[in-house]
């Protein structure tokens, strides 16, 4: 291969790794410290979409056995209760927030405690973005904003 194709390769390569950076942005991402022994977590961010029309397809931590995007939902009896969101989503040029109390990204199964980490990676999976790795900061709070029914 001459050298003119591989810089062209590595070029488009890296220019596609740019656009997917530049497309989907994470601001003000946090995870909630729990005490030792809790096995869920939940993380909070704003996604923003820069670019066409995309779909949020999955998410995973090593910290946990499994990551899901979740919605909180209060029935007619104020009981609050969550339920899975499979895909999310994200139109182009919008922001969408998860939010305590609305949606987030729960983290099941957790394999280690989060006290007295600083921050667990996040990897999400965009349908044409594809993968954006996050670093999310662990936040001390002082109570749960609702509780986790499933």
């Amino acid at each position: 291969m001459n050298k003119i194709a591989l810089f062209s390769i590595l070029f488009f390569a890296l220019a596609q790794f740019s656009y997917a950076e530049d497309q989907i942005v994470i601001n003000d991402a946090w995870v909630r410290e729990v005490p030792p022994g809790t096995s869920v977590s939940a993380v909070y961010m704003t996604i923003e979409n820069k670019g066409e029309h995309d779909k949020l397809v999955s998410l995973s931590s090593e910290i946990a056995e499994s990551a899901e995007l979740h919605t909180s939902k209060v029935d007619e009896n104020g009981v609050a209760t969550m339920e899975m969101i499979k895909i999310l989503d994200i139109p182009s040029d919008t922001t969408v927030e998860l939010e305590p109390g609305g949606m987030h990204v729960m983290l099941l199964g957790l394999k280690e405690s989060l006290v007295g980490k600083e921050v667990v990676n996040l990897k999400l999976v965009f349908d044409k973005a594809g993968v954006v790795v996050v670093e999310v900061p662990v936040k001390k709070t002082g109570h749960m904003d609702h509780q986790h029914h499933h």
